[in-house]
């Protein structure tokens, strides 16, 4: 008599660039990230484009983000990395809560629509537990913050 084998389809990664959309539980008006434009993988390093909303609760009145907004936007671009991650691996939509940050430095500003790269290495994983460093800069290659974000996700 033949073996049957039951083996799953193997994993089909999502294009890049990745609507963030479909990778993040945010959504408008909160959802800080547009896409997942590029990940690789064995050297844990992401980025992820976003524009500064024209509206909203990250701008000040003078039209410039607060800083919690960088902190934010990182951690939505790791909620975008783990997404992508978790439909490459077939292993079905989490939810994520931030949980810390450490050395957070705001070393510029942006203002309501610029557009921002969010470099993303992620550090540390250890079941629920992701710990990834984050570095955004604008369009004229400046760095505007970087830091580094701890996040929790559960099935």
């Amino acid at each position: 008599m033949d073996k049957i084998s039951f083996q799953s389809e193997p994993a089909t990664a999502p294009s890049l660039p990745a609507p963030a959309v479909q990778l993040v539980a945010q959504r408008p008006p909160m959802i800080l990230v547009d896409a997942l434009v590029h990940r690789d993988r064995p050297g844990n390093f992401s980025v992820v484009a976003a524009t500064v909303p024209l509206a909203g609760v990250f701008l000040g009145p003078d039209g410039w983000v607060i800083p919690e907004y960088f902190v934010e936007l990182v951690a939505q671009g790791g909620a975008a990395v783990n997404g992508y991650d978790a439909i490459t691996d077939n292993a079905g939509k989490t939810r994520g809560f931030l949980v810390g940050i450490d050395n957070f430095v705001w070393q510029g500003r942006a203002r309501a629509g610029e557009e921002l790269r969010v470099e993303l290495v992620k550090t540390f994983e250890f079941g629920p537990v992701t710990v990834m460093s984050g570095r955004v800069f604008n369009r004229a290659e400046q760095l505007l913050a970087e830091g580094e974000i701890k996040a929790w996700e559960q099935a």
